[in-house]
């Protein structure tokens, strides 16, 4: 904007400029940078007066604009869909749209519709052009750049992968004639060579193909999203992951409890049954045994006969008679 400001206009609003050489050079560099980019517009076009070039490029026209809508899409790709959409509305609405693109370029002011129109003066007509192309220029040598860069980079993977193909094929036929050197006097189940090694040709032919085709779909749809940055993080993720280590200690402490109550349980029915055994061998049975103690037949021994009754003579007594067992 700068540039433009800068420049000087030698006639007035409505006039023309005639008879500037300086001006008529300028104007046919720029038609010649439109040639050099191959401007769809010049083609069967045949112009060589510089006057007449002049007038084409600084003139108001329709020519004139759709020249500069392709210039436009050409320094922005991604306008062409705008432009497009643009098409058949009225030449003021897409003068606008040029304006704000070269507005955002720094090559123009916001205001500047008379600029693009060409209804201002001729040299800063012919200034916004030039430096409209030139930027064209370097976008086109960048593009060109990288597509000669990734086309480079594809060419040494081809070559690495036809590489450990062809090492990988040597081993195969190492292995292949290993093989068949310690089969060479079977004869049954042999194995014909021929057919083995139509298929490993094709096994290897397949692996190249995908391969090929992996680095086609990387290179142009899987290698933009390698290159993006990393997902936002939500905030609430920390109280997600607290919440989820919460619950598993909550988890690990019920299992416990559940075990802890398992061994209670099982503990509780050991006492019991115990208690059980304890409490037949210390009732009716134990003391029916002794009660019920006869001596042998045959012997004359009996209750009275007992060691323990003979030192205390007061127990028998008290045990009453003896009983003679059923």
């Amino acid at each position: 904007m700068a540039g433009l400001g800068s420049l000087g206009c030698g006639v007035g609003p409505e006039g023309e400029e005639h008879g500037d050489e300086s001006l008529r050079k300028s104007a046919v560099e720029v038609f010649r940078k439109l040639k050099d980019l191959d401007c769809p517009f010049l083609e069967g076009l045949y112009v060589s007066e510089p006057k007449t070039i002049q007038e084409l490029l600084c003139s108001p026209s329709k020519y004139r604009l759709e020249i500069l809508e392709w210039m436009c899409v050409r320094v922005c790709p991604s306008s062409r869909d705008k432009f497009s959409s643009l098409k058949g509305a009225q030449p003021d609405v897409k003068i606008q749209e040029m304006v704000r693109l070269g507005h955002e370029l720094l090559l123009c002011g916001p205001d500047d519709q008379e600029l693009l129109k060409g209804c201002a003066c001729a040299r800063k007509q012919l200034h916004f052009m030039d430096q409209l192309l030139d930027a064209i220029r370097s976008l086109t040598i960048g593009y060109s750049s990288c597509s000669r860069a990734a086309l480079e980079s594809e060419e040494k993977k081809v070559a690495e992968l036809a590489r450990q193909l062809q090492e990988s094929m040597a081993k195969l036929q190492g292995l292949r004639a290993e093989c068949f050197s310690q089969k060479a006097g079977a004869t049954a189940g042999r194995v014909d060579i021929s057919t083995l090694d139509q298929k490993l040709r094709l096994a290897v032919s397949d692996f190249h193909q995908l391969i090929v085709a992996f680095l086609h779909v990387y290179d142009h749809e899987l290698g933009e999203c390698c290159h993006r940055p990393g997902p936002d993080l939500h905030p609430c993720g920390p109280i997600v992951q607290a919440v989820y280590q919460t619950l598993t200690s909550y988890s690990q402490l019920l299992n416990a409890v559940m075990e802890v109550t398992s061994t209670s349980r099982k503990t509780v029915e050991m006492v019991r049954k115990q208690q059980g055994e304890l409490t037949c061998w210390g009732g009716d049975n134990s003391v029916t045994s002794l009660g019920t103690w006869a001596p042998a037949r045959g012997t004359g021994a009996g209750l009275a006969q007992c060691p323990l009754l003979r030192a205390r003579p007061g127990l028998q007594e008290h045990l009453g008679p003896p009983r003679c067992k059923s």
